[in-house]
């Protein structure tokens, strides 16, 4: 294994480590809650009668896939076995 790889890893479980610590800290924080009312406070919404709109479902998907294309960046980033990533990162110099 290559020095770069080993820091690699070392620093990606570093900070998977320290999100879950964060997300496990702040669920006790704020009590039980759905993870829709947590999204739904997070992007500022009013409490509702607990019916979500189509507004709301749209806003809810544009975050989701907004975060679903930040993960296949990071999975191909980890998943990167020869010098692609290096060689399109100098591309882009």
């Amino acid at each position: 294994m290559l020095v770069f790889e080993m820091f690699v890893w070392i620093v990606a479980i570093a900070v998977i480590g320290g999100v879950i610590k964060s997300y496990l800290d702040r669920k006790n924080d704020r009590g039980s809650g759905s993870m829709m009312d947590d999204l739904k406070n997070d992007l500022g919404m009013s409490e509702g009668d607990g019916f979500y709109t189509k507004k709301d479902m749209a806003r809810f998907m544009d975050r989701f896939e907004v975060m679903e294309k930040r993960i296949q960046v990071l999975e191909r980033i980890a998943t990167d076995k020869g010098r692609t990533l290096a060689d399109e990162i100098n591309d882009l110099k």
